[in-house]
């Protein structure tokens, strides 16, 4: 059955973080545009635009894109340079969910249902039939001067998100526009961009990919990525409680590869000793290998609750445990609440959930 998607209230006109406002003013400081012109009219200051836990409306995002287009209107795929910018890391602990996550069909479905999570002003549908998957971009609830470099802008992003999470491009059958054809220029980068020249005057604006690739395990190949994944993280929990010595490298190993903790024995071989002499040096510095996996899970799992919107089985999945019952008892343990429980305390949002739509897609 056909689901068409919602494209109506706070779906995309939701209030985001002040990374994407920096994304867009550094790329137009990059082409000789001062920061004053970049934020006039949008009611962002430079105190704001300062401040790494600053949100910002999404209509004040489309008038600095306005701004953008005015300064540079000489630049047919300003939209397409700057989708290229976002980066997993961009979006914070959401980049290391979707980074950390199992296959491409898992990091698809959590991008679609966590769209409040992305710097996206289109909104999507994933809808599969038979061997092909068809991801739309629905554009006509914005603004008519921002809206073609709204749509390069998103789509370019979701290409350099895939490129990182699978270390390759994703490889599309089709990429649809609704745009008439282009100058030959822009043509040519929509095709480098996206690995196949698009098909223009089209009805919808969509790509279209097999199946098969939902299935692909993520290689979580991108060294450098996962080294700012990893850094991201490392913040994040030393912010909790300081570490030096040998317990320090031991828990900043263990968040370096996203969906895979290794034990004690995998981190001493690398450490070129054995895992009692591991354990020796922690105990002299009064930590364990158990106190530190446990310090990281539980800085994660919070945060991926209050940042990520993940369910608890794909928390789970994300800090190394065999299955979600085991991760909820670990939480009853650091938390001595359920995660759910936990949540409904906290005031943080259910874990969302969801299926990718279904239907016909045109061969």
């Amino acid at each position: 059955m056909s689901q068409k998607p919602v494209t109506k209230g706070n779906i995309w006109d939701f209030r985001r973080g002040i990374a994407t406002a920096r994304v867009l003013t550094q790329l137009g400081f990059d082409h000789g545009v001062g920061v004053d012109a970049m934020l006039q009219h949008t009611g962002i200051t430079r105190a704001v635009l300062d401040d790494p836990a600053a949100e910002i409306e999404a209509l004040q995002e489309v008038q600095l894109i306005r701004n953008l287009l005015h300064a540079l209107p000489h630049l047919p795929t300003l939209g397409l340079i700057a989708g290229t910018r976002y980066h997993v890391t961009t979006y914070g602990l959401w980049g290391f969910a979707l980074l950390s996550s199992p296959t491409l069909g898992a990091a698809v479905s959590m991008a679609s249902r966590m769209l409040n999570q992305t710097f996206a002003l289109t909104t999507n549908s994933v809808e599969q039939h038979d061997q092909l998957v068809q991801v739309s971009y629905h554009s006509d609830h914005l603004p008519p001067d921002v809206r073609q470099f709204i749509i390069d802008r998103d789509r370019a992003a979701a290409v350099t998100l895939q490129r990182e999470i699978l270390g390759r491009p994703l490889g599309y059958r089709r990429i649809q526009m609704r745009r008439a054809e282009p100058s030959p220029e822009v043509a040519n980068a929509y095709a480098e961009l996206f690995g196949i020249r698009p098909e223009f005057g089209q009805p919808r604006d969509a790509g279209i990919f097999d199946a098969s690739l939902l299935h692909v395990p993520l290689p979580q190949a991108d060294t450098h990525t996962m080294q700012l994944c990893e850094q991201m993280c490392r913040r994040l929990v030393d912010s909790r409680k300081a570490r030096t010595g040998v317990a320090a490298t031991v828990r900043n190993r263990l968040m370096r590869t996203p969906g895979h903790i290794p034990d004690m024995e995998e981190i001493a071989a690398e450490m070129r000793m054995t895992s009692r002499t591991l354990r020796r040096h922690l105990t002299a510095e009064g930590a364990t290998f158990r106190g530190l996996l446990e310090e990281v899970r539980s800085t994660l799992a919070e945060e991926l609750m209050a940042t990520a919107g993940l369910t608890h089985g794909e928390i789970a999945e994300r800090l190394g445990y065999a299955d979600v019952t085991t991760f909820i008892e670990a939480f009853r343990r650091w938390k001595g609440v359920a995660p759910s429980t936990f949540r409904r305390t906290q005031g943080l949002p259910p874990p969302s959930s969801g299926q990718l739509r279904r239907r016909f897609i045109p061969r």
